[in-house]
């Protein structure tokens, strides 16, 4: 079930009727794994390819390796950051590995902001790879076959769910092989794009109005534009324009709170990304401001 906010009924007729037409095609891959065929690291489904790529060809005992999951999406398609927006559901990852390998966490790239009609979520148009480490432990040796199994929505104007199960074996065969470097680079760029901790320097707060939270960041520098991502759903609205206003020691963002929200947070805390620069995470304490 995908996250979907109030008035997005024409959403769910969409949804509806996509469903019906291809949730055959999107399970064949996964429908493979239950009848007994062989298992790949790649799998098609309606306007998605998923595959499993890696940053090296074998694993080191000891060490980690980096996965990457990729998603390849028909152009005008989107798949989700770990906070959708107003609607849908990021990818969800259940992994199977062999005794003496660990998956860390799922490494979520800066996103962007996808209008969909009234709508406004938060993700990646048209692909994005998203890079897991794996630690190996001392102890292991010999080949190792890294699986998992994957859930993911879809969306353009209708929403199509998909689902895989992938295995990826080390060391690599010969045509693999050959892709290593490709598929390093592109893990290498998706971990680049991860939103890092903001400077020292940096100061954040955020005062809760009536309707909106204003948030002051204070970067050191004029800034003029900017765009605010929570990490938590239903704090804010995420359809409505977020106001910029310049400050000679950085800017103000406000942002209209959401429907959902009954009691305001400790604190916001998100990605604030910056035209030109690399993405950081903030986190803004909240204090009351003026009169409800």
């Amino acid at each position: 079930m995908f996250r979907l906010v109030a008035g997005s009924a024409c959403l769910l007729a969409s949804l509806a009727g996509a469903t019906a037409a291809h949730t055959a095609a999107g399970q064949a891959t996964a429908g493979q794994a239950a009848a007994g065929q062989a298992v790949s690291r790649q799998a098609s489904a309606p306007y998605a390819k998923v595959d499993l790529i890696a940053s090296g060809s074998a694993v080191t005992p000891g060490s980690d390796l980096w996965i990457g999951l990729r998603f390849q999406l028909d152009p005008g398609w989107h798949v989700y950051w770990r906070n959708p927006g107003d609607s849908g559901n990021p990818p969800v990852v259940r992994w199977q590995l062999p005794d003496g390998v660990r998956a860390g966490e799922i490494v979520w790239p800066a996103p962007e902001r996808i209008p969909a009609g009234t709508l406004v979520n938060y993700g990646y148009s048209n692909g994005v790879v998203l890079p897991v480490p794996l630690t190996i432990a001392t102890g292991v040796a010999g080949p190792v076959t890294v699986g998992l199994q994957v859930k993911w929505l879809v969306c353009q104007e209708l929403c199509v769910p998909g689902q895989a199960r992938l295995e990826l074996k080390l060391p690599l065969g010969a045509a693999e092989n050959a892709e290593v470097s490709g598929w390093k680079r592109l893990i290498d760029q998706a971990r680049a794009r991860e939103p890092q901790p903001a400077p020292a320097t940096w100061k954040a707060r955020a005062a809760s109005q009536k309707d909106d939270f204003v948030i002051t960041i204070d970067t050191g520098a004029r800034e003029t534009q900017g765009v605010f991502f929570p990490i938590e759903v239903s704090q804010i609205n995420d359809s409505a324009p977020q106001r910029v206003r310049a400050l000679d020691r950085g800017l103000e963002l406000t942002l209209r709170k959401s429907d959902q929200l009954r009691a305001d947070p400790a604190g916001l805390t998100g990605v604030l990304a910056l035209p030109g620069r690399p993405a950081y995470v903030i986190t803004a304490p909240v204090s009351r401001s003026g009169p409800d």
